[in-house]
């Protein structure tokens, strides 16, 4: 029991490297450049970043032209008895005045839409105290904040994607090359089988029975090659790029990767956060129902009929103080407040789910690898007692099917250990995802 261990230590030490989240740099960073869903986030990105600018725009004037141009016809008139009222004094002071410098004037009709009249303008606006606008630029830039941990959440989960398409590739490459080495076991056994059955140490059911071991090998290595067709494919679709080749995106990695990883912090507990800070704005918010309003206007234009030009100037002072809303302000802030503390303990469920998450990621990559290592002694032990069977076929005193007995340990074995080790590697990406160890740019 003792040596056992002994022995898993040293393999252990031996084979066990620290994982390096550099060496997938360059296929994550090529998946991060050419992922058209992130460039678009970035897009949207950008236009969280020009709300901002224009909510910080809205402290400054705004100038606006404005002319109204109306012919009329028809509609409600007036009876203006100008005449009956004048008439009498005017005569009066003609014959005190013996003159005529007081002349008669007609009852006018006044139409109370205006006709072939012109109303232009230029209104300039400029805010003086607005309480709100202070409490929406915030917001916008929470906005932002918010849109930036999306796109590292975004990155992040692409990185795991690529990683373990990558791996899967890998284990179907390797799987790959153990049945081409089968293959050449056989062939090494067909021809020790043709010579043993020209000496008459072999019977022809042996022949046969290699060739037909040969054929399943062929419809494993033919299942196994499309396996990585597919898992090739995938990677060039992440990569966002049908063109690339297979040796462009080689990595050197490690046989199998440590399991102590530098945990981050997700960027899910980030988002968490702003959200929380944009539920205290709300707030915030509320309790400025009371505070005024207070901004400023000037309108320079004209006003007359048949285009004349009649200029006017008028200044105007806007107030607008909330008195009274029967409570409503008070509704909305205890709704905000309790959403925040409801967000809290969402929050606090989230943590101890991603705590979680990170102790059993670490326990399936140790477990992975410590089962990865027990394949270790078995392949040696395996092609160890292959070449001791090959040796005693060729003298004929052992029959195939021990041979091939032997053989199909090698090859299981060797399958086995690939699929072993490379699921360890998807572990540790998986550990990567979960503790949030890969730098997010």
């Amino acid at each position: 029991m003792v040596y056992r261990i002994l022995i898993f230590a040293f393999l252990y030490s031996v084979l066990v490297f620290p994982a390096r989240a550099q060496d997938f740099d360059s296929l994550v960073q090529m998946t991060w450049e050419n992922n058209q869903q992130l460039r678009a986030e970035h897009f949207r990105l950008k236009f969280a970043e020009a709300t901002l600018q224009e909510a910080k725009s809205l402290y400054g004037p705004t100038a606006k032209l404005d002319a109204l141009y109306t012919l009329a016809n028809g509609g409600r008139d007036i009876d203006f008895p100008i005449g009956d009222l004048l008439n009498p004094v005017y005569g009066t002071l003609n014959q005190l005045t013996a003159s005529k410098s007081f002349p008669t004037v007609d009852n006018q009709v006044i139409n109370f839409l205006p006709n072939n009249y012109l109303d232009a303008k230029i209104r300039i606006q400029q805010p003086i105290f607005y309480p709100d606008l202070k409490i929406n630029r915030q917001l916008q830039s929470k906005k932002i904040d918010l849109k930036q941990l999306e796109i590292k959440a975004f990155k992040r989960r692409l990185s795991k994607e690529i990683m373990t398409a990558y791996l899967q590739w890998q284990m179907a490459a390797k799987s790959i090359d153990i049945f081409k080495d089968a293959q050449e076991l056989l062939q090494e056994v067909l021809r020790v089988t043709q010579v043993l059955y020209k000496n008459g140490k072999a019977l022809p059911s042996s022949v046969s029975r290699i060739k037909s071991e040969m054929a399943k090998i062929d419809a494993q290595l033919i299942n196994a090659q499309n396996n990585e067709q597919n898992a090739w494919e995938l990677v060039a679709f992440l990569l966002n790029n049908p063109d690339i080749t297979r040796e462009q995106v080689m990595i050197e990695l490690p046989e199998l990767p440590a399991d102590t990883p530098q945990e981050g912090r997700r960027e899910e507990l980030a988002q968490m956060d702003v959200g929380l800070e944009m539920r205290h704005l709300a707030v915030k918010k509320e309790n400025q129902f009371y505070y005024p309003k207070l901004g400023a206007q000037l309108d320079l234009g004209s006003q007359d009929y048949k285009f004349k030009w009649k200029p006017y100037a008028l200044l105007g002072i806007h107030l607008e103080w909330n008195i009274y809303d029967h409570r409503r302000h008070r509704s909305k802030k205890n709704q905000a407040l309790a959403l925040i503390e409801a967000q809290k303990k969402e929050k606090v469920f989230v943590q101890s789910q991603f705590d979680l998450q990170s102790s059993m990621a670490k326990n399936n990559l140790k477990s992975a690898n410590l089962q990865a290592l027990t394949y270790r002694p078995r392949i040696v032990s395996a092609e160890k007692t292959y070449q001791e069977v090959l040796k005693k076929y060729r003298l004929g005193v052992t029959n195939y099917l021990e041979l091939m007995d032997a053989r199909t340990q090698v090859t299981q074995n060797n399958i086995e250990y690939v699929i072993a080790r490379y699921q360890a590697w998807i572990k540790w990406a998986e550990l990567q995802y979960v503790t949030a160890s890969y730098p997010i740019n």
